[in-house]
């Protein structure tokens, strides 16, 4: 597979350049043109770097890569860790919130039909979703559990009903302030120190479903994608990450 075909195929799918965001999406650091191989994560951090590097990938794919100024300050740990990307000949390529909001291959758009959410509007970089009829609360909670296995969830239960739901994953628990009146739960990646208060006086169900874990799903559907496209290899590493 080589690198700029990959780059551009998703470029396109993603809508890359409509997105004003914290970082590059696409290549970041530019290693060996033909990959064999690729490892597969949420976050590029020294762990993940290393079991890619002992996996012989040729490439990382992740949602978090390298964000903002410290893409061109290069000191302290994350010299070290780019000098490794760049001795090993290895090519970096993120794609952060056109991952999050994209209606077919995207985080929250996944998390939303796991859960057999339906007619989804898109919402700041999520979606909100609804069921036909209501769900109790506690069938609500049985299916998180499934979708999203061994993260412990944060609940702050304000009804004993689910129908429609907002999804924003990562850090977007401060969007609680805009679904008064939209939604009646909502899943977030994070909680703030507001955000019990806040649940309570919007009547609004909230479930912090972690930051990582919310952000699985968007790399996998990219990995198929490119495992089709292009008859490459890929592996998920997962280097979990409870928050």
């Amino acid at each position: 597979m080589n690198i700029f075909e990959a780059e551009n195929y998703l470029n396109k799918i993603l809508k890359v350049e409509t997105f004003n965001d914290f970082c590059h999406n696409g290549i970041q650091i530019e290693g060996t043109h033909e990959v064999k191989k690729i490892a597969i994560g949420v976050s590029f951090n020294e762990e993940f770097l290393n079991e890619a590097i002992k996996q012989n990938c040729q490439m990382m794919l992740v949602h978090h890569g390298i964000f903002g100024k410290n893409f061109f300050k290069l000191t302290g740990f994350q010299k070290k860790r780019i000098e490794k990307v760049i001795k090993n000949d290895m090519t970096l390529m993120g794609y952060h919130l056109p991952l999050d909001s994209h209606e077919e291959y995207g985080n929250n758009i996944s998390i939303l039909k796991k859960l057999n959410l339906l007619n989804p509007v898109p919402f700041n970089f999520g979606f909100i979703g609804n069921y036909e009829e209501k769900i109790s609360f506690e069938e609500f909670k049985n299916n998180l559990k499934k979708v999203f296995e061994n993260q412990e969830l944060k609940i702050y239960k304000n009804n004993d009903f689910v129908k429609k739901v907002c999804i924003i994953s990562g850090d977007s628990a401060n969007t609680i302030e805009l679904l008064e009146n939209k939604v009646d739960t909502f899943i977030s990646g994070e909680t703030k120190e507001y955000s019990k208060a806040y649940a309570q006086e919007l009547k609004i169900n909230f479930i912090n479903a972690g930051h990582y874990s919310t952000e699985t799903f968007g790399v996998k559907n990219l990995a198929k994608l490119l495992e089709e496209k292009f008859n490459v290899k890929t592996v998920f590493i997962d280097i979990y990450n409870e928050i």
